[in-house]
């Protein structure tokens, strides 16, 4: 899809006029005119309703306006991104996977930002078998990931896989559940409750590791995946579910969260222990990569 198209769409979608575009432009208005029909025929939807002497958009064109805009936004985002890491030779792609640990790899760039103030950072959420994928594959640097269960990446893997943070993995239980009382719980207890997980994305990665840390848990579709932590707080807060959370990692705001939510220790057949690790390629060669590594 060309660019220049898409910038003149919305150029137009704006003034509401090819003339102004074209006199702006420096182009003729046959020439936005044409740039509108060749566009209107990738898409092969009508953008626009031609009057006389009016223009006006289409519903079609009006939703598009806004995926317009994203593609132009991205693009040039990526463009600026790639001569500001050129210029500044100084680059870093990282990913997580939660809002937990998310705040180990925020400290660790803060404290590298403050040596080198005009490091270019992308920095990617998502699941942990993307993050690990884009790792392997060079699209990323560094990601973080999760030992629990099993080990974050397989013994035969290229990546490295360091430890940063370990602690044990607890459960948000409701003030409302008497069993908020109890000092642990134990496999019956969690039968009474679906179990929430938080992910931005679908991984069976995660579903596993919680399987495998948990045994005694049977069916899988009691283990349910939530796509924010404010839901998954609400929903074990009025007593709806119980959630996996990383003892550690579990923020100030989920820790007071108005006396609603316990966090209690997994009694089982299995430790509960796991490991926050940063997975990188040792063949990278980014220098700042080694200096981020120092910094966790």
């Amino acid at each position: 899809m060309d660019l220049n198209r898409l910038k003149t769409f919305l150029k137009v979608a704006q003034y509401g006029s090819f003339k102004q575009v074209a006199d702006e432009s420096f182009i003729t208005q046959r020439a936005v005119s044409k740039q509108m029909k060749q566009l209107e025929d990738e898409l092969d939807v009508p953008l626009f309703q031609r009057g006389k002497n009016k223009l006006t958009l289409t519903p079609a064109g009006h939703r598009f306006i806004s995926s317009a805009q994203d593609i132009v936004n991205n693009y040039t985002g990526a463009v600026a991104e790639l001569h500001r890491s050129i210029k500044n030779n100084q680059a870093l792609r990282v990913g997580y996977f939660s809002a937990f640990e998310k705040k180990l790899l925020q400290r660790a760039l803060y404290a590298l930002l403050k040596k080198h103030p005009k490091l270019s950072l992308t920095i990617q959420e998502g699941s942990n078998e993307h993050l690990t994928e884009n790792v392997n594959n060079g699209n990323l640097d560094l990601a973080l990931s999760i030992s629990y269960g099993q080990p974050a990446v397989s013994p035969h893997s290229n990546l490295t896989a360091q430890t940063i943070f370990s602690d044990e993995m607890v459960m948000g239980v409701s003030t409302l559940n008497p069993l908020s009382t109890h000092h642990y719980l134990t496999a019956q207890d969690l039968s009474t409750l679906p179990i929430l997980y938080y992910s931005p994305e679908t991984s069976t990665f995660l579903l596993e590791s919680f399987m495998a840390s948990m045994p005694f848990l049977k069916d899988y579709n009691q283990v349910q995946r939530v796509t924010s932590t404010e839901q998954m707080a609400m929903l074990v807060a009025l007593n709806q579910a119980f959630a996996f959370y990383p003892s550690g990692l579990i923020g100030h705001q989920d820790i007071s969260a108005d006396g609603q939510i316990r966090y209690l220790p997994i009694r089982g057949p299995l430790d509960q222990h796991y490991d926050i690790v940063v997975l990188y390629n040792k063949i990278n060669q980014n220098p700042m990569l080694k200096q981020l590594l120092n910094e966790f």
